[in-house]
């Protein structure tokens, strides 16, 4: 028999970037699947917004160390009052309340997720929170799992890894034959006609950490591709937060492409491959959204070697890889992605598999759902083996 169950997400933080993007995605999608979803949040925080203007229950709570103690009050009536069978915090800012709040009520199944792969410390807050107070640890990748299990010494039942999903584009958007070049023509019309190109006008995009170096770099790049495909440039497409200063670009074939056109399909359709640089600061990150949609799209792709990114970028597979400690050799990557066609649409229909295995929307969701079912199972056996 098939269960539907009451979801209560909590986060603290007042952005609207990846973490965010998946509570909201995540929640719709239980949603949609006939489940109840609630979402609390800082009141006016864009999660908080989103959320209430696509119809979900919303609580306001700013989780602010001053206002603790009257906040944590007020979660354990809304837990009581709820009755939810999960709930899942998103951060320590929320966690160290919400968990707390939650295991006093007893709310049956309660998780912390981990969006990012920066190290966790082991200390008595951090163990308490995932030892103690939760039952189970997401992740969105694999080195984070690793890392918590070392850390914390949780079993492979205690941590999973579910990263992000993504809708799925339909095949016949992207053409019948499936083929790498298929149906470029009306991408690449708009993204030319955006930088004033002429129509020949061939493009490589780039994703990532996008900072001084990168830009020099990228500049370098440019230089060396241009010089054997003449036609071609690169357009730089990462989150606002992720470019440096613009101004350090000296090579015309090196574009920023407008925000408002980030992750469009037209822009996938657009590129002849693509790059994605890893953040210098932290290579422990999660699986980049840009690298997934890009497959999806039959994008071929070249990333670095690094948590992440491997568990989807495979060497000669599913793409292609550089060192980060040597991106001196992207331009002949480049070269080779764009000169052996029928390697790279191998490699390209690969990697759209692998997406529509394990990173859409429905895969999480599912993934997700059968923990709900594993933890409500072990709840029933318990309760028929007291007394």
């Amino acid at each position: 028999m098939k269960s539907f169950y009451k979801i209560i997400h909590t986060s603290s933080r007042l952005l609207w970037g990846d973490r965010e993007k998946r509570i909201l995605c995540e929640s719709l999608w239980m949603k949609e699947n006939g489940h109840q979803v609630a979402i609390i949040a800082p009141g006016g925080s864009p999660l908080f917004e989103q959320a209430k203007q696509n119809g979900l229950m919303v609580y306001p709570i700013s989780f602010k160390t001053l206002a603790r103690v009257g906040e944590y009050g007020r979660l354990k009536q809304i837990f009581s009052s709820e009755q939810p069978f999960v709930v899942n915090a998103h951060g320590r800012g929320d966690a160290r309340l919400a968990l707390k709040a939650a295991q006093t009520t007893g709310v049956p199944c309660r998780i912390m997720s981990r969006h990012n792969g920066e190290r966790v410390k082991y200390t008595w807050p951090n163990k308490k929170i995932y030892k103690t107070q939760c039952h189970y640890v997401f992740t969105t990748s694999k080195d984070s799992t690793r890392h918590l299990k070392q850390t914390f010494s949780l079993s492979d039942m205690h941590v999973f890894s579910i990263p992000d999903g993504i809708a799925m584009p339909d095949i016949h958007e992207i053409g019948p034959n499936s083929t790498i070049k298929a149906n470029q023509a009306a991408g690449r019309q708009k993204l030319a006609n955006t930088f004033g190109l002429r129509t020949d006008a061939r493009f490589i995009g780039i994703f990532g950490r996008i900072d001084t170096p990168e830009i020099r770099l990228l500049d370098k790049i440019a230089h060396q591709v241009c010089l054997k495909y003449p036609f071609h440039h690169l357009v730089i497409a990462a989150p606002s937060e992720n470019r440096g200063n613009m101004a350090e670009k000296t090579n015309d074939r090196v574009h920023v492409l407008p925000l408002q056109q980030e992750n469009s399909a037209d822009f996938y359709k657009a590129l002849d491959c693509c790059v994605h640089f890893p953040n210098p600061q932290h290579f422990y990150q999660g699986v980049p959204g840009e690298m997934i949609n890009a497959m999806a799209w039959f994008c071929p792709v070249i990333g670095a070697d690094v948590p992440g990114l491997r568990d989807i970028l495979i060497e000669n597979k599913t793409g292609r890889v550089f060192d980060p400690a040597q991106p001196g050799s992207l331009p002949e990557i480049i070269g080779w992605t764009l000169n052996h066609s029928l390697q790279v649409q191998a490699l390209a229909q690969t990697a759209r598999a692998l997406v529509e295995k394990h990173y859409t929307m429905d895969a999480m969701g599912r993934d997700i759902l059968r923990i709900y079912r594993l933890h409500q199972v072990k709840i029933d056996r318990q309760l028929l083996m007291t007394p």
